[in-house]
């Protein structure tokens, strides 16, 4: 009968020990399970554990090796009574077509000090698979030209090269009428912001309609080009002869918001590998590579309009 009693009270401990070992949850998914080639992967951890406990989440991108890590997503926190609740997410993307398995990996924790202890994290199948094409049907757009409405910014930008057109010629009659005068003529010179002048560039190159034609590397290099000079004429550093990654140590000395930085290196390295790795982007990413340029310019831009004058004396 002792020998029983004493079989119970060693079961007894061990399931303790075993459920104490349990009380970090950890619970990996997607909000999909099937992807077409280059979409963004939202794949999320959920974890719930004592506020006492000490949980460090590791590299998650490093953990993850059969995908290309984009950035990292929201994170939201909320504490109730002892238990903390947290939602982790993190983009990925996959440009070729196959069935996926983002490997289990896990996260360590620590009580009140004790030894490291590991929460095991689920693996998650998902299914990446390429745009099923109708040989039959005939060739067509993905989707219909896009037709954006001329507006007012476009227009300023055009009334303001014409008025400096118009300035530079009547200063330059007055030049002309008064050259064997002797007298000193003031000629203005007027600079136009940077984010005019790349404002300017971003809709002309829409207006080609580079990528619809199929020149995607041609408009990849086209949208970072503008951009990168616009970093030269804004923040005075060599942006056209630099990496992404010097790119992004330049802007972090400038001090730009964390938004510019993350929307500036999503943009770079998407180009980079259209550029270097012959990646065949989809059409979304395309329109994307044009809205994060236009953010980037209206997030950096200043609007201050600079005069100078330069005088012209007359030799006679």
């Amino acid at each position: 009968m002792r020998k029983i009693h004493s079989l119970i009270l060693i079961i007894l401990f061990i399931v303790a020990q075993n459920v104490s070992a349990q009380e970090v949850k950890v619970f990996a998914t997607t909000d999909t399970t099937e992807y077409i080639v280059g979409d963004y992967i939202d794949y999320s951890i959920e974890l719930k554990y004592p506020k006492e406990y000490n949980v460090v989440i590791p590299m998650v991108k490093d953990s993850i090796d059969n995908l290309i890590f984009i950035k990292n997503g929201e994170t939201i926190r909320k504490e109730e009574a002892n238990e903390v609740s947290e939602i982790r997410h993190f983009i990925f993307s996959k440009y070729d077509s196959s069935e996926v398995t983002i490997p289990s990996f896990y996260i360590p924790y620590t009580v009140k000090g004790g030894e490291p202890q590991f929460a095991y994290v689920n693996p998650v199948d998902i299914l990446v698979h390429t745009i099923e094409v109708d040989k039959q049907a005939e060739i067509q757009d993905v989707k219909d030209p896009k037709r954006i409405p001329l507006d007012w910014l476009l227009i300023s930008i055009i009334a303001l090269v014409i008025l400096a057109i118009v300035v530079a010629s009547y200063f330059g009659y007055r030049y002309y009428q008064k050259k064997k005068s002797g007298k000193v003529i003031e000629v203005p010179k007027i600079i136009i912001p940077p984010f005019e002048k790349a404002l300017a560039k971003l809709h002309n190159l829409e207006e080609q309609k580079l990528w619809q034609q199929g020149m995607i590397k041609e408009y990849h290099s086209e949208v970072t080009g503008i951009i990168r000079d616009y970093f030269e004429d804004r923040f005075n550093f060599m942006a056209l002869e630099m990496t992404t990654k010097e790119i992004i140590v330049n802007l972090k000395a400038k001090e730009v918001t964390t938004e510019v930085l993350n929307t500036t290196e999503e943009f770079l390295e998407n180009a980079d590998m259209v550029k270097f790795a012959k990646f065949q982007p989809l059409p979304t990413i395309n329109e994307e590579m044009m809205k994060e340029a236009y953010l980037i310019v209206d997030k950096t831009k200043t609007e201050i309009v600079e005069e100078k004058t330069e005088e012209v004396m007359n030799v006679g």
